[in-house]
């Protein structure tokens, strides 16, 4: 027997101009006074002040000091602002940096988290024997509205990624309640973002895409999903990327992203995302950009055991796949190099020495439970030599 959770999210306004229901879709929920969390260069830009703007009054505060991958440190002091300025609610305007660090307060608000160590008790773990362990569910969080300008799929999930700053270690906190409870997707607003991140967010929508028709939970529903996403990808990415004046094209890129991700926290992701929380966390990479130089190789490792499911991959770029040995990763290869994104480890910044810890921490990582093929620590060594 099998279930499928629906995501939690209870509206997305999508299309040209939807920002400007913000502050409706905030009071909808019950909120009066928002803590707005994007970065100060958004905030700076003419996007973030129209956000603000639409808000007025109810913006209590702005937060704009998230480093990359959410240090606990960062999630904490914006809780501080939020309970200073009296904010009972939570607006993220951005990328997967400022979305999780604005659910990451909204969880802090709702159970009392004041000091990091405060966030052990709360966060997802994996046991050695492969089980994903969860702590009892929060219940219901303060009220969050989310505009994305990137195209990582955050607002669309309950998951948030905090790092420890100590172990270098990114955790995963999953309850229901963390998910925004309504997404705006505005092209107006993602016009603002550079080529260079659009682009490596599309690549990230691509892996949740990929990944959850490989995983060992994928299902019909999702792989329709994720096919269509893939195909929006291939006809609008590379696209949007160099004309974001063309609304339409970056419109249909953050509905693939919406997409890619729908199902992915009911079929698991797999190894590309379990190596790309470590490099994001170890060399202050996007996650983006860890997939662009994980995907195709983790696809052609993972080939023998979905070659099936590499064949839907295949057919949704438009592609016949009907040999024996599947085109889908070198599909996929070839697409990420029409983009503005390094796909080496070395080309992107990152180092050989730590590989062998690495492979240890990735062996942990949630994301492996999902894995349509057994991984050794030797093999995720290898895979991280093949693309250094």
């Amino acid at each position: 027997m099998r279930v499928f959770t629906t995501p939690p999210v209870e509206t997305v306004t999508f299309g040209a101009g939807a920002s400007n229901a913000v502050l409706d879709r905030f009071r909808a929920l019950g909120g009066t006074r928002a803590l707005v969390v994007m970065s100060a260069t958004l905030a700076r830009s003419t996007a973030g002040e129209e956000v603000l703007a639409t808000l007025g009054d109810a913006a209590a505060g702005v937060f704009t000091d998230t480093p990359a991958h959410v240090p606990r440190e960062a999630v904490l002091d914006a809780s501080r602002m939020a309970r200073e300025y009296g904010a009972d609610g939570v607006v993220s305007v951005g990328g997967g940096t400022s979305i999780d660090c604005a659910k990451g307060v909204a969880m802090c608000l709702s159970v009392d988290v004041t000091e990091p160590s405060h966030l052990d008790a709360f966060r997802t773990r994996r046991t050695p024997d492969g089980e994903v362990v969860s702590p009892t569910d929060i219940g219901r969080t303060v009220p969050h509205v989310s505009i994305p300008t990137t195209l990582s799929g955050a607002e669309h999930t309950d998951i948030v990624g905090i790092t420890d700053t100590g172990t270098q270690v990114k955790h995963i906190y999953r309850f229901r309640a963390l998910a925004p409870r309504a997404v705006i997707l505005d092209p107006e607003i993602a016009a603002v973002t550079p080529p260079w991140l659009w682009a490596a967010s599309g690549v990230r929508a691509l892996d949740h895409a990929v990944e959850s028709i490989l995983a060992t939970g994928s299902m019909p529903l999702v792989d329709a999903l994720a096919a269509k996403a893939i195909r929006l990808l291939d006809e609008n990415l590379t696209h949007s990327t160099a004309n974001p004046e063309d609304l339409d094209a970056r419109s249909a890129c953050l509905q693939a992203a919406w997409l890619a991700i729908f199902g992915i926290t009911n079929t698991g992701a797999g190894l590309s995302h379990a190596i790309g929380h470590q490099l994001a966390t170890r060399f202050d990479m996007l996650h983006g950009v860890s997939s662009a130089i994980m995907l195709p190789e983790v696809m052609e490792f993972n080939a023998p055991a979905t070659r099936e499911q590499l064949s839907r991959v295949a057919t949704a770029f438009g592609r016949t796949d009907d040999g024996p040995d599947s085109i889908a990763p070198e599909l996929v290869r070839q697409f990420i190099a029409g983009l503005p994104v390094p796909n080496r480890i070395s080309t992107a910044g990152g180092s050989r020495t730590p590989f062998r810890e690495m492979a240890c921490e990735i062996a942990g990582d949630i994301s492996m439970a999902a894995n349509p093929r057994p991984v050794t620590e030797d093999d995720i060594v290898t895979l991280l030599d093949a693309v250094w």
